[in-house]
């Protein structure tokens, strides 16, 4: 009766704009990269994934983890002036670390070739997207401590949107210059218009003034810590292409291979509207273990029975599914597979445990956990494709999922049985 009561709640207060905006823009992701699959070829569309991957590589390091620490430190906060405090000084922080990163991406490009020709020069037209995500996000992360679910998701489809639309138009006629064009577009008009929304808070962050000093050193370490926590769980899940790439170093493999990740990876998104929603509320009980244990046991209960639905499905329904793409992306199949149990289990014990523990502000345990599953993940990644090709990067996928999952849930399965500061 608690589940379902806490379930009503949740759908009165915006969860399903968030989550309808989130399946939406996956199937708009879905849909550009169909279509990209037709009109590119397969080679090209391989140079294509995998400058976007180093791209996501360089972007690992965004804003120096401002987003996540805005996000935390201003749900955290009762007062707006203090709210704004902090977002005023993670967009200077965030914004002046970003333009870093895209001098970084100019000097690679200019000095070094990637491992699959054709992929440098994409990147280096990519090189200026780090400057247009800082301020993207860090207005989606003031809509959502606002609470302002509607016009969070509002942004986050048009954004998508714009893109696709980009893809199609300039995509079909320029080819990958038009792609990027579309991506650089679709940034530019979805800030535009996310300055609108807040234009009000814009306003009146005009007069205030950065936090403390001490506060601001609570905030940046927090902040580092978090982005280098993200850093290396995103690079684990961007490692089984960079090292395809880098070991077989075949664009075609590359792209095999993207298409079979693509929907186990991207329906992450489930978990993850779900905690997109759920986050500030934990925030905002950061230090009360009970009221964080009964909701983060009734998430994974339901997370768990959802998935294992959505896998059995990915399993016996692969060879249709990915009869939706070009037959040369056949060899898919084991992949496939493979990594949609990979997603069964960071859907439901990754995901879930790294995002409660860092609204907890328990991010050095994120980020241990992190740097040894990274150096798993390394290990296997390398050994395993030298052995068994890009089903090796699949499986190496998998049981970094596992040790991170394992992990996780051991320590804060441990920490919520500990009584709250103050308690017997």
């Amino acid at each position: 009766m608690q589940d379902i009561t806490i379930i009503k709640k949740a759908l009165r207060k915006g969860f399903i704009q968030i989550f309808s905006s989130s399946f939406i823009n996956k199937v708009i992701q879905f849909g550009i990269l169909m279509f990209l699959t037709r009109i590119i070829g397969k080679n090209l569309y391989g140079k294509l994934s995998y400058a976007q991957t180093i791209l996501n590589i360089f972007l690992l390091l965004e804003g120096l983890g401002m987003v996540s620490s805005s996000l935390q430190y201003c749900s955290m906060q009762k007062m707006e002036e203090k709210k704004l405090s902090y977002f005023k000084y993670a967009v200077k922080i965030g914004s002046l670390f970003n333009v870093l990163i895209a001098v970084a991406i100019i000097v690679y490009t200019s000095f070094f070739t990637l491992p699959v020709k054709g992929s440098t020069e994409i990147l280096f037209y990519f090189s200026l997207i780090p400057l247009m995500t800082i301020f993207f996000n860090e207005i989606q992360t003031l809509l959502r401590v606002d609470f302002r679910n509607t016009a969070y998701s509002s942004l986050a489809i048009i954004n998508t949107s714009l893109y696709f639309a980009g893809n199609i138009f300039l995509g079909k006629y320029l080819s990958i210059k038009g792609i990027v064009i579309g991506r650089y577009l679709s940034y530019i008009i979805s800030i535009a218009i996310g300055v609108y929304l807040v234009r009000n808070q814009l306003r009146k962050m005009r007069k205030i003034q950065y936090p403390e000093r001490g506060e601001r050193r609570e905030f940046l370490k927090y902040s580092i810590v978090t982005c280098l926590t993200n850093a290396t769980s995103l690079f684990l899940l961007m490692m089984d292409t960079f090292f395809v790439g880098l070991i077989i170093k075949d664009s075609s493999v590359v792209a095999s291979y993207t298409v079979a990740s693509l929907i186990p990876l991207n329906l992450t998104f489930i978990p993850m509207s779900v905690i997109t929603f759920i986050y500030p509320y934990f925030a905002k009980h950061w230090n009360d273990r009970k009221w964080i244990k009964d909701k983060y046991t009734i998430f994974v209960k339901y997370m768990f029975i959802i998935n294992i639905i959505i896998t059995i499905i990915l399993l016996v329904f692969a060879p249709y599914i990915l009869k939706l793409f070009p037959k040369q992306y056949g060899d898919s199949i084991t992949n496939f597979r493979i990594l949609s149990v990979g997603y069964l289990i960071a859907g439901t014990f990754r995901i879930p445990s790294g995002n409660i523990m860092a609204s907890m502000k328990l991010v050095k345990v994120n980020f241990y956990n992190s740097i040894i599953t990274g150096l798993a993940n390394i290990v296997l990644n390398i050994v395993l494709i030298m052995n068994f090709g890009s089903v090796g990067a699949s499986i190496s996928t998998v049981m970094a999922y596992i040790l991170s999952g394992i992990i996780s849930n051991i320590y804060i399965i441990r920490y919520l049985r500990q009584p709250n500061l103050g308690e017997a």
